[in-house]
């Protein structure tokens, strides 16, 4: 695996509060990581320390590609630019030094990369918030980026705005950009990204990915002939609970593995055992819940 960035034992403080100690992990090359967390909790001063916005207290971000570029995209979109698109991202790559021609031709790459040809002449005074967010992401797409760094790009939007900028992230990703963004959002962490990095009292901590479903488990109710043995399933079952019935039957509430579900069952079937529920638990999502 490619590794683009490592962030090194960061702290920052304002004042009395301490607001990241000592942080450390990885960032890859073609991946989509989503930091989460509480409101305070330091996600968008991370995001702006890794972008080069500000600095740490302590530490170091250390990057691993020969002159890796960073397009930094905050929370806030413009809300009273009267340029169009195109008039907009010309002017911040003229001001950002690059060539006429190839900046020209760099717009229209990423107008057909997110779908804005047919509103290039349009003002952006008239673009809803979803579209404003993609020309933000664009504007820090000008130059040769390796790392689009995004805070909250889904705060606000419509729930079609938000399934279209994940389709054109998920797009940017297969094009070989790496992605690192704050998000609340559970439809975007669940469809999208590779990694969760939860910041919880001043640390971070790597959670399951929603994207790892074969990791998922499903829970099954059956009942079960006592004078039967379990021996062929209990290699990729977990008991949580059983019960004597008053017909001298068995009632199991075990937990299996998504992949192992079909052969636990048919295991099952086999041994006379009847299946009352079968439910999947998605232990990830609660777990992600619980932070928020």
């Amino acid at each position: 695996m490619n590794t683009l960035m490592e962030v090194q034992n960061i702290s920052k403080q304002y004042k009395t509060k301490k607001v990241l100690d000592n942080i450390s992990f990885s960032i890859y090359g073609e991946e989509i990581v989503a930091l989460v967390g509480k409101n305070g909790s330091g996600k968008s001063t991370l995001l702006k320390i890794i972008g080069g916005i500000i600095d740490s207290d302590s530490g170091a971000v250390t990057r691993h590609v020969q002159s890796l570029k960073i397009g930094y995209v905050p929370e806030i979109t413009p809300s009273h630019v009267l340029f169009t698109p195109e008039e907009y991202l010309f002017h911040m790559g003229k001001i950002s030094g690059i060539p006429r021609k190839p900046l020209q031709e760099k717009i229209d790459q990423l107008l057909e990369i997110f779908n804005m040809l047919e509103a290039r002449s349009t003002r952006i005074t008239h673009f809803s918030k979803g579209m404003k967010q993609k020309i933000m992401i664009m504007q820090a797409m000008l130059e040769e980026t390796h790392l689009l760094i995004l805070d909250e790009p889904l705060s606000g939007l419509d729930p079609r705005a938000q399934n279209e900028l994940e389709k054109t992230l998920l797009s940017l990703k297969e094009k070989g950009y790496s992605i690192l963004l704050t998000c609340h959002e559970t439809k975007l962490l669940e469809n999208l990204v590779d990694r969760i990095l939860l910041i919880e009292g001043s640390q971070v901590k790597q959670l399951e990915s929603f994207s790892e479903a074969s990791n998922q488990n499903n829970q099954i109710v059956f009942e079960f002939p006592s004078h039967k043995s379990l021996d062929s399933v209990l290699s990729f079952i977990q008991i949580n609970q059983m019960r004597t019935l008053n017909n001298g039957n068995q009632e199991l509430t075990v937990t299996v593995k998504s992949r192992d579900t079909d052969k636990a069952l048919l295991a099952l079937l086999q041994h006379e055992a009847s299946i009352k529920e079968l439910m999947p638990l998605n232990s990830k999502k609660e777990q992600f819940h619980t932070h928020f």
